[in-house]
């Protein structure tokens, strides 16, 4: 079997292991498709606290080649792999791909009920890949108890913040989009979220406009590639609400609790999402998401390191990943 294995951080190898097995209730997947994640440019940095020698991908798809007698899955099924799944073994009961157990950057992975989800042939091979922000939604949305026609502040309007609006509008909710990037504030429009705001000092004023002379209902911050100060969103709450604090990888995220503690504000974090997976598969199977406005490339594996090393090096020099999809093919 073929991988792609982080010896050490900035050291990735193309080598081999040991053909793998399959039991029972498993099947054998043949991964077809991975994206390249902050995760995993965070990993091959070494910032991102992670076991080596491991094989690196946190997020891919693949097809169905060999079944267990009592697995799920068929022999040729597409499927969605999950990056984070449940391991009694583990000290927290959970694993995670492509950081505390070995990813998908390699050409086979043998998977149960826990890892692989079959996708409708409703959603396509780029849909697929915005399973995990959908999922994210989706919990965020059950989380907050979120109610019809409730002014959502979403502060950071990358691709995740970008799908979360969409999700709330979706449930009827209304989102009001905050961050001071005017090309992803463009592009939240064309994907259909009215309502956009820079922060700056007229954000108070904008959102009572928009609000008929209200605080927002709720506010939801997004750690990815944000540079809002996280507790800024107290200022524009009003009382007995929720925030909520959403980041799917270790970093460290300072927050002051003092206004929400005068206004009597819930504060709640969000880093894990796996059991929304296949209600996010029904909504993407529905349409319910815009992502054409998203870039989406396509690269063969080969390119892995040089893509690797070139994000590895924005990331140390400050600076921010392209907000796009970037996904390689596993032709091995």
């Amino acid at each position: 079997m073929k991988i792609w294995q982080l010896a050490s951080p900035k050291n990735l190898q193309r080598s081999t292991s040991p053909d793998l097995k399959i039991s029972e209730n498993t099947a054998k997947v043949k991964v077809t498709k991975a994206l390249l994640s902050e995760a995993d440019v965070a990993s091959y940095a070494g910032s991102l606290k992670t076991k080596y020698p491991l094989v690196l991908g946190r997020y891919a798809l693949g097809q169905v080649t060999e079944a267990g007698e009592s697995s799920f899955m068929n022999k040729g099924d597409r499927v969605y792999l999950a990056h984070s799944f449940e391991d009694e073994l583990s000290p927290d009961g959970m694993q995670t791909a492509g950081q505390t157990v070995d990813g998908y950057y390699r050409d086979f992975v043998v998977v149960d009920e826990n890892q692989a989800y079959v996708l409708p042939p409703s959603v396509s091979d780029e849909a697929a890949f915005l399973i995990d922000a959908v999922a994210l939604a989706e919990r965020v949305v059950e989380e907050m108890d979120l109610k019809v026609g409730q002014h959502i502040l979403v502060l950071g309007g990358g691709l995740y913040g970008n799908v979360l609006c969409q999700i709330l509008i979706y449930h009827r909710a209304v989102p009001i989009l905050v961050d001071n990037n005017q090309e992803r504030l463009a592009r939240a429009k064309k994907c259909g979220i009215y309502y956009t705001l820079p922060f700056d000092e007229t954000l108070k004023d904008n959102i009572m406009k928009m609000t008929g002379g209200k605080y927002a209902d709720g506010a939801i911050y997004l750690a990815f590639n944000n540079r809002i100060e996280p507790s800024s969103v107290f200022n524009f709450l009003a009382r007995d609400t929720t925030a909520t604090f959403c980041s799917l990888m270790e970093k460290p995220l300072t927050v002051n609790l003092e206004n929400a503690l005068k206004n009597n504000v819930t504060v709640k974090g969000v880093t894990e999402c796996r059991e929304y997976i296949s209600s996010a598969i029904n909504i993407l199977a529905n349409k319910a998401v815009s992502f054409s406005e998203f870039p989406y490339f396509t690269y063969p594996e080969e390119a892995l390191p040089e893509k690797l090393k070139e994000y590895a090096e924005i990331l140390a020099s400050g600076g921010s990943l392209p907000e796009q999809l970037d996904v390689f093919k596993f032709m091995f």
